[in-house]
């Protein structure tokens, strides 16, 4: 999630920093929100974690959950959470790119290993990577590579792609992919929070107009953090998380939360990645009105 200072630079001096006012549409849920099975010292979530995270979602309408990996033997609890509570939810399974092909490896053979078995009416795709090209890990090429590679090992029916932001994208990641998925953040860009939204559609409808080739674009995530440093306009608070919550819920777009609670465990890194969380790393909520 984290952007260059380049990407932010592009942002803050474009036309797309702007964004129109927050839409006012009636209440509805999330469509999607991402989740990392780890508390906020790194451990990992048990089944019974994660179970009670899949019910939590599902409770407040959310039938979209988006993972990162492998590790913690997150994607067969969350696929076992997922049937416990009735089905009619997905998930988009991951596999992590973020230390090169040695990691890469150690999370394909996973996937196919977590695979075998598993219910496919709960799996809306499988992502190789976020942001591995905007940071360096892969150039665009090898990421289109990358997913070709993965489509070869999984096959069975799947949709593959790759997430990473708008300037990163080329024709051959979109070629490769079967959706493509985006990450927009508009604080990032620097707007106010009522400018947020706005700010979202502009970005996604110039990505889809110029970059998208028709294809169905899920954006991979949007949030707003809760503390951290301001960039331009854009100040981190509960009230700019709750704008941008109220908008995301009356829309009719397709996107992930960012994210299900707060990683603590990423210290060290801009305090900005550690408080996107909808709820805190003890999982009370921020938004209660909005989030339960």
């Amino acid at each position: 999630m984290r952007l260059s200072l380049t990407i932010l630079a592009t942002l803050l001096i474009s036309g797309l920093a702007q964004g129109m006012p927050v839409e006012k549409r009636a209440p509805g849920s999330l469509w999607g929100i991402t989740y990392t099975a780890k508390g906020s010292d790194g451990s990992c979530h048990n089944a019974q974690q994660v179970a009670e995270a899949i019910k939590r979602f599902k409770s407040n309408g959310i039938k979209n959950v988006r993972t990162y990996s492998q590790e913690c033997n997150q994607l067969p609890n969350i696929l076992k959470a997922i049937g416990d509570n009735g089905g009619d939810m997905k998930v988009l399974a991951a596999v992590w790119t973020g230390s090169g092909d040695e990691q890469y490896q150690n999370e394909l053979n996973q996937l196919e290993k977590n695979l075998k078995g598993a219910n496919k009416d709960f799996i809306l795709g499988i992502a190789i990577g976020n942001e591995a090209v905007q940071n360096g890990v892969y150039s665009a090429d090898q990421a289109a590579g990358k997913i070709h590679d993965v489509r070869g090992r999984i096959g069975g029916g799947y949709k593959f792609g790759t997430v990473d932001t708008p300037p990163a994208f080329t024709p051959a990641m979109v070629d490769a992919s079967d959706i493509v998925w985006v990450n927009i953040h508009p604080y990032f860009g620097g707007v106010t929070s009522d400018q947020a939204f706005g700010n979202l559609n502009d970005q996604l409808g110039a990505f889809r107009d110029q970059k998208a080739k028709g294809k169905r674009v899920i954006v991979g995530e949007v949030g707003w953090p809760t503390a951290g440093d301001a960039i331009g306009n854009a100040q981190p608070n509960v009230g700019g998380m709750a704008t941008l919550v109220k908008a995301l819920k009356g829309s009719d777009l397709e996107y992930y939360y960012f994210e299900s609670h707060d990683s603590k465990w990423k210290a060290g890194q801009n305090a900005i990645e550690l408080n996107f969380g909808i709820a805190d790393q003890t999982g009370k909520s921020k938004v209660p009105d909005l989030y339960k």
